[in-house]
């Protein structure tokens, strides 16, 4: 499941900005902020592929967030 936490997540794991990350989808930097807090839309090909390349991550690795230890 795609949840605002995991974008940012993988956002962080790939070491981008919210501006560098939207370009992967072609939205700007509000978008990517948006999602990171209130989640990516229901359906369609934004969540398609986003969820794509949250699946590409190992799903075994936390990735801690800044100022939180990973378990």
């Amino acid at each position: 499941m795609v949840t605002a936490t995991s974008i940012k997540r993988v956002r962080l794991a790939l070491g981008e900005s919210q501006l560098a990350f939207g370009r992967r989808f072609n939205v700007n930097q509000s978008t990517v902020h948006r999602w990171e807090i209130e989640g990516i839309p229901k359906k369609g090909a934004t969540r398609i592929a986003v969820e794509y390349v949250l699946s590409t991550l190992d799903p075994k690795e936390e990735i801690p967030l800044p100022g939180r230890r990973a378990r």
